[in-house]
């Protein structure tokens, strides 16, 4: 590689002022010349030689001589090799000479924006580079530098945007911003800056470094810099800052704990600028809105999108006359609607609606169903005069939706993007909870389609039926079957059609879709469909992975089972006679070869398997036509063998027929504490880590001693047995004649979900899936009944201390029968009478980071996982060892206590960690070599061999014993041959 050897000043400076000569020179055409290419290469040469100078005045000339040949080449800088330039580039930005600081920046800015493409090898090679020349780092120096470096906007402005630009193009940069609270802090001040360009660029950082899930949490969590932000937002500041908020805001509101922590603190002023920036729109006389107010209004409108979380800001937004801003967007100016308080006709309203037309028309569907969709039950809406603006709103979506589907019945498909937004906000209508505005949109539907109902129907029923038989693929055609299941969704919902639908094979129909979707694992999501949700500008997101949308990832999937939950009872296939046998269901021999089998075993499916709630939701409300109520789960299963084993019983139920049942107290404090005694009448007598008191060890014989509980004379017995099932396991078959008593009693014990069910009501729009789970045992009404210790490996150094008991061992209180079920080692240990089984402590030869997992697993039935995000990227060595050293001693106990669950999840958590880093790699395989745990010993070397002759020049392989070595040795074999897949 070609070096610049010369350090004479007066050579450099004459070589920069020929090179700047030249570069005056160049233009487009010339550029393309093969001479000018090869000088253009030795230029580089020479410029990232002279930027290492230690010359002040030569590197402030270098500086701007980089900076205009870079300027010059524009798009194609990526011709050339930049990655010497880019590591001298940023050597140069922490230094205290402004002028060549400010250049380089601008320099590199400019050169990393005209790479190409954010992906492929070469933008990982670019990224190493930055790495290697800590360009970050220096970024971070130079701003927390002395306070006279902010007296240049220019400065500041220029180094927040290149920072902004590593940022947006490579996430994994965005850990050492977010995580450094000085830093954070020192830009946070500039929020009040009064020169407007250094708020803008403070608030576009941020927007890029909240793309970073992990990061816009950092963010809120400085009440102080979420107050500038919401200041930012204010009516009286420019139009620029407002926008970089509202921006900024969408950021941080883009999970429901984002939403919460803006709201819970915030929701009155945030509300009130979104409120004002989307009535700019109202201030304009004219059609054409200036540019600037109608940026405003669209990132005011993608702000309002935060309801689609539920919260008291939704209650904020009606408050505000959200109703009347929506109006304006979507009709134009409604001054005269207001003045005369007449509600237009349909045609009226799709003929203003088709005359202004407006890019925000979308996000005004959008917010327009998220604030519908949660209204309460019983809700009814206010009026002004004879004129009520909600049911005007229903009125233009209804009417909107129905034009709209004429027109893509008799056209082509250039009316189904358009489409898409104002059919889901009349869906959300139609399933809103609330009876009030259920009725009217149904109604205002109803009337709407009436002209060309039948035919509308018969088009996308025949359209859905070539996706069924798959002769016209889902994914290919993916907004229009979207379009056509929303729209069977709507119809379903109207009396007129829903027997209609059923006898033109609607059902099967559906059912062949729902299959198509799980057998060919096809995955839609909304953000896939609705271009208005897609932006290129809006960077690449990291460290998202806990949220979620209700209908999941999988809205084919949702709204085929939306719109069978009207259909079902309709159908033929509606049949009470199945059975539930150890948590399976045995259908009944009447049904044994029709359709509802298959349909019945894919719902049971649904709703026990990682599907987005919605879906989950749908399978069970269908379910719940067949007698089943509930959501199937692994440990439901395991935990029914404890309903029935009259085993580890503390409590005992007295009925007024004489009957009595046999309960664990932990499972109700879990499940349904409405059923245990009062507390000062249910304490146990317990010496907790010196022993067993007298009146226990008598017990050991003599079996546990139950607290009586007699029950109210109302209580059905049948209806009590069908509750107490549902608490262990959470799924339950129900006989027609026990649903009445089990509808009372079920609300009487507060298990609210399974009331719903019985009640048939339709699922409430964002509301969790329930969780058949026992980590209620755990909180402290739980901890009074506990029975057991689980006692970890003590630690060197570790001090211990506990609240409930002297033990001094780092250990856990748990319950016997909650242990009993997950466990076959533990259940046989607990059943053989021996000394063991009565004691207080278990050991568990694992460490105290491994047995909160294990625990976890006990109570949750899922062990927690590690979230491969920036966290876990930018931990060092050691510390990742720490974090997977836990699952390998889980893995190593899940043989000895026959935890086959824990031992596969476990083998899944290492995989997938030591796949995305390799750097603990060598350390895990030697401690899972050394307690005999050769599936993981097989997946780290298989995650290494490529690196084998690298790690044994390097030494890091002299702990391995020779049988490790030996399978490292033939995996470098087999990978040099190619004979091996490491993809998987």
């Amino acid at each position: 590689m070609r070096k610049w050897q010369c350090m004479d000043a007066e050579i450099q400076a004459h070589a920069l002022k020929t090179m700047a000569a030249f570069i005056n020179c160049l233009s487009f055409s010339l550029l393309q010349h093969p001479l000018i290419k090869d000088s253009i290469f030795d230029m580089l040469v020479a410029l990232e030689g002279i930027l290492q100078a230690e010359n002040e005045r030569m590197l402030n000339l270098a500086g701007d001589v980089t900076l205009q040949l870079v300027k010059s080449l524009g798009k194609s800088i990526c011709q050339y090799p930049m990655l010497e330039v880019i590591i001298s580039l940023s050597h140069l930005l922490s230094l205290c000479r402004l002028p060549v600081a400010i250049s380089s920046a601008v320099a590199l800015n400019y050169i990393l924006t005209n790479l190409g493409p954010v992906r492929g090898k070469s933008h990982e090679e670019v990224w190493n580079v930055l790495k290697k020349a800590g360009t970050v780092g220096n970024l971070i120096l130079a701003f927390q530098d002395s306070e006279d470096r902010f007296q240049s906007p220019e400065y500041f402005t220029e180094m927040t945007s290149l920072l902004k630009t590593i940022l947006w193009r490579w996430p994994l940069s965005r850990y050492h911003v977010w995580n450094n609270t000085r830093l954070l802090a020192k830009l946070g001040d500039n929020c009040a800056n009064p020169d407007t360009s250094v708020v803008v660029s403070v608030l576009e950082l941020f927007s890029v470094l909240a793309l970073c899930g992990n990061g816009a949490v950092k963010l809120l969590e400085r009440k102080e810099l979420l107050f500038q932000v919401v200041q930012s937002m204010g009516k009286m500041r420019d139009y620029s800052v407002r926008v970089k908020a509202l921006t900024l805001l969408q950021r941080l509101t883009g999970s429901a704990k984002g939403c919460t922590m803006v709201t819970t603190s915030y929701c009155e002023p945030v509300i009130r600028g979104i409120i004002d920036a989307m009535g700019e729109w109202r201030s304009s006389n004219s059609k054409k809105i200036p540019t600037d107010q109608m940026a405003l209004v669209m990132e005011a409108c993608r702000s309002a999108l935060l309801t689609c979380w539920a919260g008291n800001h939704h209650s904020c937004f009606w408050n505000h006359d959200i109703h009347v801003i929506l109006l304006n967007i979507i009709l134009g100016n409604c001054s005269t609607i207001y003045l005369t308080h007449l509600a237009p006709s349909s045609q009226e309203l799709i003929a203003r609606v088709n005359d202004y037309v407006t890019n925000a028309r979308p996000y005004v569907w959008d917010i327009l169903g998220n604030l519908v969709v949660r209204y309460e039950e019983d809700f009814l809406p206010r009026a002004r005069g004879n004129l009520c603006y909600l049911n005007l709103l229903i009125s233009c979506a209804c009417s909107v939706a129905a034009d709209l589907m004429q027109k893509c019945c008799n056209s082509s498909s250039s009316y189904t993007s358009e489409l898409e937004p104002v059919l889901r906000a009349v869906s959300l209508m139609v399933f809103s909870s609330s009876k009030y505005i259920q009725r009217q949109a149904r109604h205002c539907l109803s009337d709407m389609v009436g002209p060309f109902g039948d035919a509308y129907l018969k088009c996308i029923l025949a359209s859905l039926q070539l996706n069924a038989t798959g002769q016209v693929s889902l994914l290919s055609e993916s907004l229009r079957a979207v379009n056509n299941l929303m729209s069977l969704a709507c119809y379903s919902t109207l009396p007129l059609y829903q027997k209609l639908i059923v006898n033109s094979e609607g059902i099967k129909i559906l059912s062949g879709i729902i299959k198509m979707c799980l057998n060919s694992d096809i995955h839609v999501s909304r953000s896939s469909v609705a271009s208005h949700l897609r932006s290129s500008s809006d960077g690449k997101t990291c460290c998202w992975s806990h949220v979620e949308d209700w209908e999941g990832e999988d809205i084919l999937l949702f709204y085929s089972l939306q719109t069978l939950s009207q259909l079902i009872e309709f159908s033929n296939l509606s049949c009470n006679h199945h059975k539930l046998t150890s948590g399976e269901i045995v259908i009944c021999t009447m049904c044994e070869h029709c359709e509802s089998q298959d349909l019945i075993n894919i719902l049971q499916y649904i709703s026990s398997n990682i599907f987005g709630s919605g879906p989950q939701w749908y399978s069970a409300h269908i379910l719940s036509f067949f007698g089943f109520y509930g959501f199937p789960s692994k440990i439901g299963r395991k935990m029914e063998r404890a309903l029935h084993e009259d085993v580890l019983a503390d409590l005992e139920l007295l009925l007024s027929n004489g009957q009595s049942l046999t309960v664990h107290g932990a499972i109700l404090a879990a499940r349904c504490p409405y059923l245990l005694p009062p507390k000062e009448s249910f304490q146990k007598e317990k010496t907790w880590g010196d022993g067993s008191s007298k009146e226990q060890e008598s017990r050991k014989d003599k079996g546990r001693s139950r607290h009586e509980v007699r029950m109210s004379d109302r209580v059905d017995s049948g209806a009590l047995k069908k509750i107490l099932e549902y608490v262990y396991t959470g799924f339950i078959h129900v006989d027609d004649d026990l649903v009445k008593p089990l509808k009372v009693l079920a609300k009487c014990c507060g298990l609210r979900s399974l009331s719903d069910m019985l009640h048939r009501k339709l699922p409430k729009w964002g509301t969790s899936s329930p969780s058949c789970i026992f980590n209620g045992a755990l909180e402290p009404t739980g901890h009074l009944l506990s029975d057991v210790i689980l006692e970890a490996r003590a630690a060197e150094g570790m001090i211990w201390s506990c609240t409930l008991c002297q033990s001094s061992s780092p250990h856990k209180h748990a319950h016997k029968i909650v242990l009993y079920s997950g466990s076959d080692y533990l259940r046989a240990l607990f059943q053989s009478g021996m000394h063991d089984s009565h004691s207080q402590i278990i050991k568990v030869p694992v460490g105290w980071e491994a047995l909160v997992k294990l625990v976890s697993w006990f109570y949750l039935g899922e062990l927690p996982s590690i979230s491969i995000d920036c966290i876990w990227s930018n931990m060092d060595a050691e510390q990742q060892f720490h974090e997977l050293q836990a699952y390998v001693e889980l893995s190593s106990l899940a043989e000895f206590w026959c935890l086959e669950d824990v031992g596969e999840q476990s083998l899944k958590v290492v995989v997938s960690c030591l796949k995305s880093d390799k750097r603990s790699s060598v350390e895990i395989i030697s401690f899972a070599a050394s307690i005999g745990q050769w599936k993981i010993v097989e997946a780290g070397v298989n995650s290494i061999a490529p690196l084998y002759p690298k790690l044994l020049d390097a030494g890091e392989l002299e702990d391995l014993d020779e049988e490790v070595l030996d399978m490292l040795r033939s995996g470098y074999v087999c990978y040099s041959q190619g004979s091996c897949n490491w993809s998987d």
